[in-house]
């Protein structure tokens, strides 16, 4: 775990247990129900992150002045974390991300499949009661169950999340079932859809805002984007979202917002020089630190 890459891989001081963008590396991918290659994914990006510039092209700031530090990857003795029962690797998950939430730090975990967002939200409501989560994703996960993983399967997190916190806003969503429809109808009225943002952009950005509470996480599903721009996720659907539209809402809400944490998820490695989408992935993280710097440094003034 030593040799394992770490993000933008940062010289001496500014990457060490002060700094205060925290990254963590989750290789799961227990389960999964299609294309596997998640568990890679954490690590991919790390290893691209170094090939971009430092300095972000809109703010010309240099945010990771703040420190980056890359945590070892989540694991569960000396077992691959997919060896374990799902409910294991959640608690392991849970204890990762405990302290990790706090004036001083702001983390942002990399996965891995999404399961195992629940356990890091439930980790940042301990520290912020009015928690509210803002999912990117082409799918709702709102099933109760589903195998395998059951209730820790990566199709119901989001289910898990509304237990921790009834305040979810879901974008990108271009796939759900009768389930979701009978079971959490209230939530499916609240999506925001690809189409949505595509004919009224303003609106559904002014009811993004209105569904979030003061204190916001973000879970960063990779299959929100459109294929076209991020062929390496497990489940690929059309017609998803765009760079621009991601990057503009992003920037309404770290400024309307006090955003404590994010993740992202489902980068799935294709193999060999075919790296786009874990360029995508590392540069969105990249993107989320910048815009959480210059929220700190507009708090200031």
């Amino acid at each position: 775990m030593a040799d394992s890459p770490t993000f933008f891989n940062l010289p001496g001081p500014y990457h060490g247990d002060n700094a205060y963008f925290k990254i963590l590396p989750v290789p799961y991918e227990g389960t999964v129900c299609f294309e596997r290659g998640t568990a890679l994914g954490p690590e991919r990006i790390c290893a691209v992150s170094d090939q971009m510039e430092y300095i972000d092209e809109e703010s010309r700031r240099e945010f990771w002045r703040r420190g980056i530090q890359t945590l070892p990857p989540v694991t569960i003795g000396e077992s691959s974390l997919d060896e374990a029962l799902p409910e294991e690797v959640m608690a392991r998950v849970a204890r990762a991300a405990d302290g990790l939430f706090s004036e001083e730090s702001f983390p942002i975990i990399l996965g891995g499949e999404h399961s195992i967002t629940a356990p890091v939200v439930r980790a940042a409501r301990k520290v912020y009661p009015n928690l509210s989560v803002l999912q990117f994703d082409a799918h709702s996960d709102l099933r109760d169950s589903f195998p395998p993983g059951g209730k820790h399967s990566h199709a119901s997190v989001m289910r898990r999340v509304l237990e921790i916190t009834p305040h979810l806003a879901q974008v990108g969503i271009r796939s759900f079932c009768e389930t979701d429809l009978v079971e959490c109808p209230e939530q499916v009225q609240r999506f925001i859809t690809p189409v949505m943002l595509e004919e009224n952009f303003d609106d559904s950005l002014a009811r993004i805002i209105d569904f979030l509470t003061d204190v916001v996480y973000i879970t960063f599903d990779m299959d929100a984007f459109d294929p076209a721009i991020a062929p390496g996720v497990g489940t690929p659907e059309p017609g998803g979202l765009t760079w621009r539209q991601v990057m503009n809402i992003l920037r309404r809400v770290f400024a309307a917002k006090r955003v404590v944490g994010a993740d992202i998820v489902e980068t799935m490695p294709l193999g060999g020089n075919f790296v786009t989408t874990e360029f995508l992935a590392a540069r969105l993280a990249a993107k989320i630190m910048n815009f959480q710097y210059l929220a700190l440094e507009n708090s200031k003034n």
